[in-house]
């Protein structure tokens, strides 16, 4: 996420009274100096709404279109609503639209082979990042899920 981004969402976060002028002072000090992501969420519900963002993932395991629909559903309904839930719905669709692209790759890299190893590399990273994803969401931290191009 980019600086002005993550300042926009602390702005937000005071503004709606979820931060302290001494707290949003703190955290926009941090963003500016570069450090990670260190935003407070202001309640279980939202670590817990973050955490099923990136656990209904797993839908695309029995019902491929499910896994990429219902993310993409919980954060567009929830992120006005709750302002993490829209870093991590971000981080997810990066992903989501992120592993398409790998998964195409490995299609055409089928003809050499090479695309049957892309493809279980994928399926195993499927299967790490968004439980990795939902334990940094419950614990109220964001987690950018590496190798993830960056689209929003």
């Amino acid at each position: 996420m980019s600086v002005a981004y993550e300042i926009q969402r602390l702005t937000e976060l005071r503004d709606r009274g979820e931060l302290s002028e001494t707290e949003f002072q703190e955290a926009k000090a941090r963003v500016l100096a570069g450090e990670p992501h260190r935003f407070a969420m202001p309640s279980a519900s939202a670590n817990q709404m973050a955490m099923l963002l990136h656990l209904s993932q797993y839908l695309g395991f029995a019902f491929p279109v499910l896994g990429f629909a219902v993310p993409i559903l919980i954060w567009q309904l929830k992120k006005d609503d709750i302002p993490e839930v829209d870093i991590h719905g971000r981080i997810v669709a990066n992903w989501l639209l992120s592993s398409l692209i790998y998964s195409l790759i490995c299609v055409l890299l089928l003809f050499v082979i090479v695309g049957f190893f892309g493809f279980m590399f994928l399926a195993i990273l499927s299967l790490l990042y968004p439980a990795v994803g939902a334990i940094k969401a419950n614990d109220g931290r964001p987690w950018d899920y590496p190798g993830s191009i960056h689209f929003f």
